[in-house]
């Protein structure tokens, strides 16, 4: 419960920042903005959802996994961007652009393996427990290893 009442204390915050930097840095845009149009208001209402979604999600993100997956996951939409932008609205990419996307993509398949890696030389508690249990009943069999002879 702590987590998600957080999460929405950062959420509002995050969208009250973000419509004060638009209000000061985006006043002549939004003076000329065709206010009315119907369609205006759901390209802001659109806006507003997903700004809402991603300023929630990104505190569970970070709590829960890693600065570093919260990036890499932020990385990964401009790949979904360009991929939607080519299919879409045929833009043609510049080749430093694909090259960008190609190690983008390297780099999250490097890292989710790295992690993998991790996790199977990770040592528990249990496995500390259970090797110093080993190690005395080795000493105690060497012992009366010893004794017998």
């Amino acid at each position: 419960a702590v987590v998600s009442t957080q999460s929405t204390g950062y959420c509002w915050f995050g969208v009250l920042l973000s419509g004060i930097q638009v209000i000061i840095l985006e006043r002549d845009a939004l003076e000329s903005a065709p206010w009315s149009n119907p369609d205006f208001y759901l390209v802001l209402i659109g806006f507003a959802i997903c700004l809402v979604g991603i300023l929630s999600l990104m505190p569970l993100i970070m709590i829960e996994y890693s600065a570093t997956v919260a990036n890499l996951n932020l990385l990964v939409a401009d790949v979904y961007s360009a991929i939607f932008g080519y299919t879409i609205f045929h833009v043609k990419f510049n080749p430093l652009y694909i090259i960008s996307m190609v190690i983008i993509l390297s780099g999250i398949l490097i890292y989710i393996y790295q992690s993998h890696i991790d996790e199977r030389r990770r040592i528990t508690p249990e496995d500390i427990e259970q090797s110093s249990s080993l190690v005395v009943e080795n000493q105690a069999a060497e012992g009366v290893a010893k004794a017998v002879d």
